[in-house]
């Protein structure tokens, strides 16, 4: 009888201990809203009390989410590669063509470290440097998160004040991972004819 008692435990302790944590992901969850773009070309969730931004420009538009206070940032953007880029080629060389067109673009980045990394099956450059703050003397932390999708490439820049960044890294881990790119999103709900 104690046995069979005790095995109940067993079994009955981990599927709370289950649910517990899963209620708490959901109570994580429920500060964020949901972004899709305009064009259906992406979704990712932000923080609620984020803004965001659309802006465009003589390419793909890009979308910009600001925390408040002006803390922390993040932006997606979508680029068109000239050609499909199966997984099997997202290996640590892209990730160092990846840091090499970010010091391109931002000749006075510092402290580049690019890596590959597998989220649950999905290959995807990490990219960290610095970066000075324009205006202001004070260096900015900058995460990004290149997600090659078929030819699409998908890139979330996350930045924050260097003091701050820590603050929200997890946030930031939270906004790429949630990224769903075109071919992932449900389809559009139709809407009732007006009577």
């Amino acid at each position: 009888m104690l046995w069979s008692c005790r095995r109940k435990w067993l079994i009955v302790l981990p599927a709370v201990g289950f649910l517990l944590l899963a209620a708490q992901a959901m109570a994580q969850k429920s500060g964020y809203s949901v972004f899709t773009d305009p064009g259906r070309r992406f979704s990712v969730e932000y923080p609620k009390d984020w803004t965001w931004l659309m802006i465009s420009g003589s390419g793909e538009p890009l979308a910009t989410f600001s925390q408040p206070k002006k803390e922390a940032a993040f932006v997606v953007e979508r680029f068109r590669l000239r050609q499909p880029l199966p997984g099997d080629l997202v290996t640590e060389v892209f990730a160092q063509i990846e840091a090499d067109v970010l010091k391109e673009n931002q000749p006075r980045a510092t402290d580049v470290v690019a890596k590959m990394v597998d989220e649950g099956g999905k290959r995807v450059i990490v990219i960290d440097y610095s970066r000075p703050v324009a205006g202001a003397d004070l260096q900015e932390r900058v995460r990004q998160f290149s997600y090659p999708v078929g030819q699409d490439l998908y890139r979330v820049t996350c930045m924050a004040i260097n003091a701050q960044f820590a603050k929200y890294e997890a946030t930031f881990a939270m906004v790429a991972a949630s990224l769903k790119p075109a071919g992932e999103l449900p389809p559009p709900t139709a809407t009732a004819p007006a009577r």
